[in-house]
């Protein structure tokens, strides 16, 4: 099985900032991939079908502060 695993760090100052900022960067990507594998257009989602494709997390940081596993570090 593969899996395919895509981290976008510094993507957005809120949930939906982010998340526009992912589904730009998918459409270039998808756009990418096209060009190489045009055949593969229907098996390829677009940015409209990508939430439904993936699981996708989003995860909100602090600046400055130390992280460890997704938890705060004092």
């Amino acid at each position: 099985m593969n899996t395919h695993h895509f981290m976008f760090r510094g993507a957005g100052r809120n949930r939906e900032t982010a998340r526009v900022a992912l589904l730009n960067a998918w459409r270039a990507h998808r756009t990418a991939l096209l060009e190489r594998y045009p055949e593969r257009s229907d098996s390829i989602p677009d940015e409209g079908g990508i939430e439904a494709h993936f699981k996708i997390h989003y995860l909100e940081f602090q600046a400055d502060a130390g992280y460890r596993d997704g938890e705060r570090v004092f």
